[in-house]
């Protein structure tokens, strides 16, 4: 029995999807099932996306009032970040959104966002580094701002041209 209008709608269109059987729980991956434990509706992923999405932003927002204590402002500017790019997991759901992270065009711009991830909580939790915490939190941010330019058709090769030209203009120098 169909279990919304959507569902019926499908069925009366003769568009009925049949599900795939389910793995055995022994054969399935990590992935799966979170996937499968992770089941939400679209109002429920649309409401964890915006609580995840709005949290993250005000956070990276209010960094900068902890510029002066780098450490402090490397936590709440990673939290940040790790809420913003979290809250596409309710969008996709886990084993896609990692499937997308490690797609050819976006793994090296994975890669170095989780090292300066790792790299800025391990240096203001463990080294307490004031230097270390700026030097991860620069990369942290090219390595994301690369990771999201990956999403725009183009969006690489424009700002690169955009880089390019300005460094012509300056005559080869920064």
């Amino acid at each position: 029995m169909a279990s919304n209008w959507f569902d019926r709608l499908r069925t009366g269109l003769g568009m009925e999807v049949e599900e795939p059987e389910p793995p055995e729980v022994g054969n399935q991956t990590l992935l799966s099932q979170l996937d499968e434990a992770t089941t939400l509706t679209r109002t429920q992923r649309a409401v964890g996306f915006a609580l995840c999405a709005g949290l993250g932003l005000l956070l990276s927002f209010l960094a900068p009032l902890f510029v002066l204590r780098p450490v402090k402002f490397a936590m709440v500017y990673t939290l940040g970040n790790l809420l913003a790019i979290g809250s596409s997991l309710f969008l996709a759901g886990p084993s896609k959104q990692w499937a997308n992270m490690w797609h050819s065009k976006r793994r090296l711009a994975t890669l170095l966002y989780l090292v300066s991830i790792f790299g800025t909580l391990a240096s203001a939790l463990a080294l307490h580094s004031a230097l270390l915490c700026i030097l991860f939190i620069v990369l942290q941010t090219c390595a994301l701002l690369w990771y999201c330019l990956s999403y725009i058709p183009y969006g690489h090769a424009m700002v690169m041209r955009f880089a390019g030209r300005h460094f012509d203009e300056a005559g080869g120098q920064w």
